[in-house]
């Protein structure tokens, strides 16, 4: 198996199957509805809905850069306001994040896997450290998700 194909793996292990415990990152997204989802019960903390905007952003990036184009960073685009809170944009923005995350596994996969150790451009770090990043990027907001749910279910 090509290194690229593992890495593509990860990503929609974590994503789909739940790798590592707690279940798959879009099953917990879905446990929330949209006033819960937008809701703060961790104060300072970011919402569901927030978390969710912000892992779509990181998708489009590193699939940006596997492409060679870069989207510009901004605090505004990168956590953004989820503006009005229904149903039905919730629904949307989850699967925003389920087709981001297809994409950039798609393109991890397509990736030369000859180019892992290239520098991302204008970056200090490889195209290698980046996409093992990405499911650790999933994971480590799963976990901030997960806390969320708790505090809200009344679990501590």
């Amino acid at each position: 198996m090509k290194e690229t194909e593992f890495i593509a793996d990860e990503i929609t292990e974590v994503f789909e199957r739940g790798k590592w415990g707690g279940g798959p990152v879009n099953d917990l997204f879905r446990t929330f509805s949209a006033d819960e989802a937008i809701s703060r019960p961790i104060p300072n903390a970011h919402s569901a809905w927030e978390i969710a905007l912000h892992m779509t952003y990181w998708h489009r990036v590193f699939r940006s850069r596997l492409a060679g184009d870069e989207i510009p960073y901004s605090e505004e685009i990168d956590w953004p306001s989820p503006g009005d809170p229904t149903a039905d944009r919730w629904s949307a923005v989850l699967d925003e994040l389920v087709r981001a995350a297809a994409e950039l596994a798609g393109a991890v996969r397509e990736f030369d896997p000859g180019r892992l150790e290239e520098t991302v451009p204008e970056k200090e770090f490889t195209f290698r450290e980046m996409l093992n990043g990405a499911p650790q990027h999933d994971l480590y907001h799963s976990g901030q998700v997960r806390m969320l749910r708790k505090v809200l279910d009344g679990a501590t």
